[in-house]
């Protein structure tokens, strides 16, 4: 089941790359997106509050993470995720050639960009205490 969930995840668009064919495809994708994004995100913070909590880099008064942060990043990744298939149909509407895996190729990517940024407080805050 889960073999066939990732196959359809980061399958391409039908034969059809007309504009709304392809905002179709990742549209049907922004949910396991979000979700995939999301429990990614909630490790990479629990991860960055254990090590920051077992530091000296607070101060006393001082908050672990900044509150808004946690409102605006998934307004954020939702329209770097729209710029996705923006650039898609862009880059199809320039090379109409442009190959059938270029979509799932532009999510893998931004997925895997997604992860490394999720990370880079956690892993900045570990590296200091392994430090």
């Amino acid at each position: 089941m889960l073999k066939r969930w990732i196959r359809e995840f980061s399958s391409g668009p039908v034969s059809n790359p007309a504009p709304r064919v392809v905002i179709a495809w990742w549209e049907k994708r922004r949910i396991a997106f979000n979700i995939l994004v999301g429990l990614y995100g909630l490790v990479a913070l629990v991860l960055f509050y254990c090590a920051i909590l077992g530091s000296d880099l607070l101060s006393d008064g001082e908050d672990a993470f900044e509150p808004t942060a946690l409102i605006v990043a998934p307004i954020v990744i939702n329209v770097l995720y729209i710029l996705g298939w923006m650039v898609e149909i862009s880059l199809r509407s320039i090379w109409p050639s442009l190959s059938p895996t270029f979509g799932p190729v532009l999510l893998s990517t931004g997925l895997g960009l997604g992860f490394v940024l999720s990370m880079i407080p956690a892993t900045v805050v570990l590296g200091y205490r392994l430090y």
